[in-house]
């Protein structure tokens, strides 16, 4: 099969639609023999190896699994574990398996990762349909592939750690992966073979969320196929998708704090000790015992549980006269927190907290000038360690407040509009945004 842009654009408005952003997003097709199977890069430049799509890829399913393989590694975050070759197998058998399962019908059930991995050994976690019966990776193979695990959501982590401790230093093949497994950026790195020195690709925040989009239109939930086939990987998979759909509430979760309760739910990790049949993270009795070559049944793995408690916004909103214009944009931002965000505080030169739904409603009443003080003030009153202002900048504040609001080691989010880029007064105190950079 020939691969061209209109190829690839047509197979991804088939799979996602017509208004598929994927599909305006890759702007240049072209072969690299040097590469040693395919890669996209941050711009939309898609390169692949000749011989290696002409044995490989024969239709449209298997061009739709080469590109979702790419862009899912940003998606899960994998780049941010070392690029060894466990790391890289582990990474690819996580997307593998969302390919096979979750994007089924686009991808033909995982047809390229059939043809191109053996159905056996530590090659076969990174396809469907292998024989891993007896195998040492069978249970963990069967967590993805068939639903019979505990349940447990594996992430990318998870596996290494698993793999790390099922598959001995010596035995560790050579393996071929498909895509990109380098470092972010322009350097390179010592990776699995096959891997090559493509560069891994830092893809911005917004195209992530267009092409979360995109995958969440896409993913079917393989629950109704069979028993819990699949099913804990779907939703790991759609929690996925959400961390990018919703980058801004993940942006505005950083600066929650204790010290004002809305209904607002912070998501936290408690450790605990849990039995399963999968070494996920072993204690030292299960190492032991493996030490001494005898597999413990169950391991006893240091796992964590995830909780929630009720945390709160500090949101300052200037009211000055310059808000009128971007009220709509700073609503947008906001809105989704209207089932959990009570109160904001409106500043000018005194701050005033109001209900949430009132600002919504767009009953705001502004006037000209205003200052910094009364928010240093505010925060410095009711101990907030955190702190969201949405402002144009354009207010000063007294030394001996900054000085105080550095002393308590405030953490701020400052969002700015009207122009302005930059905040001298609440810069020293975390990030200072444009407002565009986080409604786009």
């Amino acid at each position: 099969m020939k691969i061209t842009l209109d190829t690839i654009r047509q197979t991804l408005r088939c799979a996602f639609g017509q208004e598929s952003f994927i599909a305006s997003f890759i702007t240049k097709v072209q072969p690299d023999k040097v590469c040693p199977t395919s890669s996209i890069d941050a711009k939309g430049v898609m390169r692949y190896n000749p011989q290696f799509v002409e044995k490989y890829v024969t239709d449209d399913k298997d061009v739709f699994s080469l590109i979702a393989h790419e862009l899912m590694h940003p998606m899960f975050g994998h780049f941010i574990h070392q690029s060894g070759q466990l790391e890289n197998i582990s990474a690819d058998m996580i997307v593998n398996a969302a390919i096979s399962l979750v994007l089924s019908h686009g991808s033909g059930n995982g047809s390229l990762f059939r043809k191109f991995y053996q159905p056996i050994g530590l090659e076969g976690l990174l396809r469907p349909g292998s024989q891993m019966y007896q195998s040492r990776y069978s249970r963990l193979y069967d967590t993805f592939y068939q639903g019979h695990g505990s349940g447990h959501k594996l992430s990318t982590g998870e596996v290494i750690q698993a793999l790390k401790v099922l598959t001995p230093t010596h035995e560790i093949p050579r393996l071929v992966l498909l895509g990109s497994h380098g470092k972010t950026g322009t350097g390179t790195s010592e990776t699995t073979e096959g891997s090559g020195d493509v560069p891994v690709p830092a893809f911005r925040p917004d195209v992530l969320g267009h092409i979360a989009q995109d995958l969440q239109r896409a993913a079917e939930n393989p629950g109704g196929i069979g028993a819990a086939y699949g099913e804990s990987l779907y939703e790991y998979f759609i929690d996925v998708l959400k961390t990018h759909l919703s980058i801004k509430n993940v942006l505005l979760q950083k600066f929650s704090t204790r010290q004002k309760v809305d209904r607002f739910k912070q998501v936290v990790q408690r450790p605990r000790i849990g039995m399963s049949p999968i070494p996920l993270h072993p204690s030292k009795r299960d190492f032991v015992l493996l030490a001494a070559g005898i597999p413990p049944f169950h391991y006893h793995n240091r796992v964590t549980r995830q909780g929630s408690e009720d945390r709160g916004l500090a949101v300052y909103l200037d009211v000055s006269g310059s808000v009128n214009q971007h009220l709509p944009e700073i609503i947008g931002l906001l809105r989704s927190f209207k089932n959990d965000l009570k109160t904001v505080f409106l500043f000018i030169n005194k701050v005033i907290e109001v209900p949430f739904r009132t600002l919504l409603k767009g009953h705001v009443q502004t006037t000209y000038g205003t200052d910094f003080d009364c928010i240093a003030e505010h925060v410095l009153a009711n101990r907030f360690d955190k702190a969201v202002i949405l402002t144009d900048g354009y207010a000063s504040m007294k030394l001996e407040n900054l000085e105080e609001l550095k002393r308590c080691k405030l953490r701020a989010l400052t969002v700015l509009f009207g122009g302005k880029q930059d905040c001298p007064e609440f810069g020293p105190f975390g990030d200072v945004i444009i407002l565009e950079e986080v409604t786009a």
